[in-house]
């Protein structure tokens, strides 16, 4: 029998960087002839730039950064990156401070009831009182600016009549250094993947007043990103990866495999977080504010069913929308071409089928329009 084939792994300490430490855990890639050395970055900026300079083999990466890369956007060097599966969907969510929700709360005590995609609503009252008093803007962070959660805080104010351009300033935090943000005063909000938003639930900092499925539960939020040209000189060792993931996209979606899987990335070396808050929220049960029950979200983490390992290229393309609708890429792309070279499900196919795994006809489908954001962002 050769040797397993070395593959540099980054991933962001987040839950969901489930799939490739199953993957390493449980011994899916060993069985596919690979050996993976998972790398732990907080900078999404670092692993696209280590990514890009052949650093790293692989990642589990936002959605929009092999986009992003392909096209040269944001200041960083051209590099082609391809992006032949998700890393699963759910997971992120909306949080405020404790006083930006009591002073929510207090100003619009019926909108707070919910829906939650609407509430908003209260923040605009809050920020309205603000302009009439004279203070500043409140700030509100996300990931990075290629990120769905970019897109969704922004949907998400929009919703609520609130010009994210004029009314809040928007920034950017790492996911591990966003509860420090929300308790130093720096942030008064923030959207993040889990688990960041239960850790300021449960240190007593914020509430979360928005969940992904509030905004859109299919969105797009992590993929497995790889160089372009090391996907060309590695295709063999690309579909045994992605078969190695997929496997353990499965394992992970068991629900029977929730609690083993909790133990797992609450180690050190992966989330560093308490076991606690990743039993809640992979079991579907998270305390949205302290003192609260906990809520019944059985799809808050889904890494394989329902077709969430598979690479949409109709992702792709809501993603440019965003990036176009944000500025961040100009008019001239050609969205539809751009989305199929980067977002490739001819791979995944290819991989997947010694599996004998169902996958979808198509490479596009319908996307929830109001959920683009088409006409609010």
């Amino acid at each position: 029998m050769s040797e397993p084939v070395t593959i540099n792994f980054g991933f962001t300490p987040l839950v969901d960087c489930a799939i490739p430490v199953v993957a390493h855990e449980m011994g899916f890639a060993q069985e596919e002839g690979i050996r993976l050395n998972l790398v732990r970055e907080a900078s999404w900026a670092a692993m696209r730039d280590k990514l890009a300079f052949g650093v790293l083999d692989a990642a589990h990466i936002l959605a929009g950064i092999p986009i992003a890369s392909s096209l040269g956007l944001g200041g960083a060097p051209r590099v082609a990156m391809i992006a032949p599966m998700g890393l699963g969907r759910g997971g992120s969510a909306i949080t405020v401070s404790n006083t930006l929700y009591q002073r929510m709360l207090e100003a619009e005590p019926t909108i707070m009831t919910g829906p939650r995609a609407q509430v908003a609503r209260a923040l605009r009252t809050v920020i309205e009182q603000d302009r009439r008093a004279g203070r500043p803007p409140l700030s509100f962070a996300s990931v990075f600016p290629v990120s769905s959660h970019n897109y969704e805080l922004r949907y998400w104010l929009a919703a609520g009549g609130i010009d994210h351009a004029r009314d809040v300033n928007l920034g950017v935090v790492v996911p591990p250094r966003m509860v420090e943000s929300l308790r130093m005063g720096w942030i008064d909000g923030y959207c993040v993947g889990e688990p960041w938003n239960l850790r300021a639930v449960q240190q007593g900092l914020g509430a979360i007043v928005a969940t992904r499925a509030d905004i859109w539960q299919d969105a797009p939020d992590k993929v497995l990103g790889v160089r372009k040209e090391w996907a060309e000189q590695n295709p063999d060792l690309l579909l045994a990866l992605i078969r190695a993931c997929v496997r353990a996209a499965r394992w992970a979606d068991v629900s029977e495999n929730r609690t083993v899987l909790a133990d797992m990335l609450a180690t050190q070396h992966y989330v560093a977080a308490p076991v606690e808050l990743l039993r809640a929220t992979l079991t579907g049960k998270p305390v949205l504010r302290r003192g609260a029950e906990a809520s019944d979200l059985p799809d808050r983490h889904v890494f394989y069913r329902q077709q969430a390992a598979f690479p949409w290229r109709s992702h792709a393309h809501w993603l440019l929308t965003q990036m176009r609708r944000c500025g961040q890429v100009g008019a001239d792309i050609d969205m539809r071409a751009a989305a199929e070279s980067v977002y490739r499900p001819d791979l995944y196919r290819r991989a997947v089928a010694p599996l004998g795994l169902p996958v979808p006809a198509g490479d596009w489908k319908s996307e929830d329009r109001e959920a683009t954001g088409e006409e609010a962002v």
